[in-house]
């Protein structure tokens, strides 16, 4: 497959929790993620969700691709998609180095920190690779820069 290794690209589908029972169709034999959203449906009306809609994101998180697939799918156009999302996948960031200055300093800490508080999301802020910027996230720059931890 593809995607094998490249765990930057995500594939996804939002649905309502209503339909959660038809849900298997997308998800069985495969890892397929679906988000299930609870009435009053925020997140399917944010995304501009329909029933089966497929979603790519990129290794920053942005959506690249949005299609209802109801009707099928275009393999070809979404696997060059996916081929062209993994070459531009950087191979030479450093994790925690949130303003780019190649040093891992308190200045970084404090960048994560306001980036929680907004509840915004970084690639390279998420030093534990998890998903998510959390106080984890922090507590693992700071053992870096106390004990010099790679």
């Amino acid at each position: 497959m593809v995607l094998d290794g490249y765990t930057q690209v995500k594939f996804f589908g939002v649905a309502k929790t209503n339909g959660i029972n038809q849900l298997s169709n997308w998800t069985d034999g495969n890892d397929a993620i679906v988000t299930a959203d609870s009435s009053p449906y925020p997140y399917w009306s944010e995304w501009d969700a329909d029933q089966r809609d497929l979603y790519v994101l990129d290794h920053e998180k942005q959506i690249i691709f949005h299609e209802n697939i109801t009707n099928g799918l275009n393999e070809e156009e979404v696997y060059s998609i996916v081929v062209g999302l993994i070459d531009n996948i950087p191979n030479d960031i450093i994790l925690g180095d949130i303003n780019g200055d190649e040093t891992l300093n308190v200045l970084d800490i404090v960048m994560m920190i306001n980036m929680i508080l907004a509840n915004e999301y970084s690639l390279i802020a998420d030093v534990n690779e998890d998903g998510f910027i959390n106080v984890l996230d922090v507590v693992v720059m700071v053992n870096i820069l106390v004990g010099g931890l790679p």
